[in-house]
């Protein structure tokens, strides 16, 4: 369910507009140039006229935004959100648009005083209505800041439009593939980094400490997939273990019986399932009695609620992760309570602290500038914050053409937590550069 960057560009130049100008020609005030006016008014109509079979490539034009302006006419800060609200990572954007929701009640909506607009949408996670999306968000809403989305073609697709259009920047939700450092055009902010660089440090705590020493993979098919693969890997080998089995199979499987007669015997499993394939295939995966434990990359991918449905059978899965509700820190303490109170007594995931953190460094930046949101200006607060949140402290370091982000990492557990299981914290790597390791 990938897309090349060269399918993507097709896609998207296919479905943008080209707008043709025209020529205004003078008239002189003496009568003795009548004949010559008629003609030149003539041609002015004749080149007036735009072929709509142009061969020469679409380009994007979009019209001046209080974002480009600056600013002095700024009456309301804008930002945007799109994703997958409907397909295989719909659990993951709801939870992000759930963050970002806290974080803004939180603020009072506004910042220097003034209202903080948010826009959201459903691209379906395809690239092509990502662009779309995108491009409505930038040149009929004049937004500021973009956020999301979560699945690595479409946001490549998005990055690359937003250069073409002004260089707003762009937060990324969660980590990322270095793919998508291809049309990063140093407007990308990935605060949570590349996903391999997690996996690698997962892969030697699972045999330093763990002391698994052998394991089988299991993964949906899709450009990060292989990357957290190759970190994990990496990690693995270095510390002394051995990868017996990797496969990758179609991203919207739900049955997962022709994989798992095929697992060879290993110390564990390690499997990156999403959405709503995790609960069936966890359940599958003990319903064949296989018996080796099972460890996750990113534990973002089984939520609380996810582990009420699959009950004592989620228990025991390590893991290492951004962030856990279950951190001890007076800012995780105050999100958790107050999102918590806003949606029904959920608790947020990593997703959710994704969204928070996303708009909250929108805020830092726009204090920094003292309310100036002009691309240049905004981009260079952000790379210049130091953000304590609800995963701990943040700042970004330069990466390429992308600012990755530096903070902490989590090894953790499922286990039982007061009157629920969730994601306990276990260990702590402090102030990692969450960098591509492969």
């Amino acid at each position: 369910m990938a897309w090349s960057c060269a399918e993507m560009q097709l896609r998207q130049d296919a479905c943008s507009g080209i707008k043709g100008g025209s020529v205004m020609c003078r008239k002189s005030v003496f009568l003795v140039m009548a004949v010559l006016v008629a003609l030149v008014a003539l041609f002015g109509l004749a080149c007036g006229q735009t072929s709509s079979e142009s061969t020469s490539a679409p380009t994007t034009s979009v019209p001046a935004t209080s974002a480009q302006q600056g600013s002095s006419s700024v009456s309301t800060f804008k930002i945007a959100y799109q994703d997958g609200f409907t397909g295989p990572m719909s659990y993951d954007s709801a939870l992000t648009d759930q963050g970002i929701q806290t974080a803004l009640k939180q603020l009072g909506s506004q910042v220097l005083g003034k209202p903080i607009e948010y826009l959201k949408a459903d691209n379906a996670l395809d690239p092509v209505q990502a662009v779309d999306k995108a491009r409505q968000f930038v040149e009929t809403k004049g937004i500021h800041m973009h956020m999301g989305p979560i699945f690595a073609p479409a946001a490549a697709a998005v990055t690359d439009y937003l250069a073409k259009a002004g260089g707003i920047p762009e937060v990324a939700i969660l980590g990322w593939s270095s793919e998508n450092m291809k049309t990063a055009n140093n407007l990308f902010f990935v605060p949570q980094g590349f996903l391999s660089c997690g996996a690698y440090y997962f892969g030697k705590y699972v045999v330093e400490k763990l002391k698994y020493k052998t394991v089988s993979c299991l993964y949906l098919e899709d450009t990060a997939a292989y990357e957290i693969q190759a970190g994990f890997q990496k990690g693995f080998e270095e510390a002394g273990g051995k990868v017996l089995y990797c496969q990758y199979i179609p991203i919207d499987t739900m049955d997962f019986s022709a994989y798992l007669g095929s697992i060879p015997k290993a110390d564990c499993t390690l499997y990156w399932v999403f959405g709503p394939a995790a609960v069936p295939f966890i359940q599958q995966y003990h319903d064949y009695n296989i018996g080796a434990p099972l460890i996750m990359p990113t534990p973002c991918n089984l939520t609380e609620g996810q582990m009420h449905d699959l009950g004592d059978i989620a228990a025991g899965i390590w893991g290492i992760e951004y962030y856990t509700p279950e951190l001890k820190n007076e800012i995780n303490a105050k999100f958790v309570e107050d999102f918590r109170a806003q949606w029904g007594g959920e608790y947020p995931q990593t997703q959710s602290s994704a969204g928070w953190i996303a708009v909250n460094l929108f805020a830092e930046a726009v204090k920094k500038t003292n309310g100036d949101v002009s691309p240049k200006a905004l981009k260079e607060a952000l790379a210049s914050i130091s953000l304590n949140t609800p995963a701990g402290p943040y700042s970004f370091e330069k990466y390429g053409d992308a600012w990755v982000g530096k903070g902490n990492l989590y090894v953790m557990k499922t286990a039982m937590a007061a009157d629920r299981m969730t994601w306990v914290p276990v260990e702590t790597y402090e102030d990692v550069v969450f960098k591509d390791i492969r």
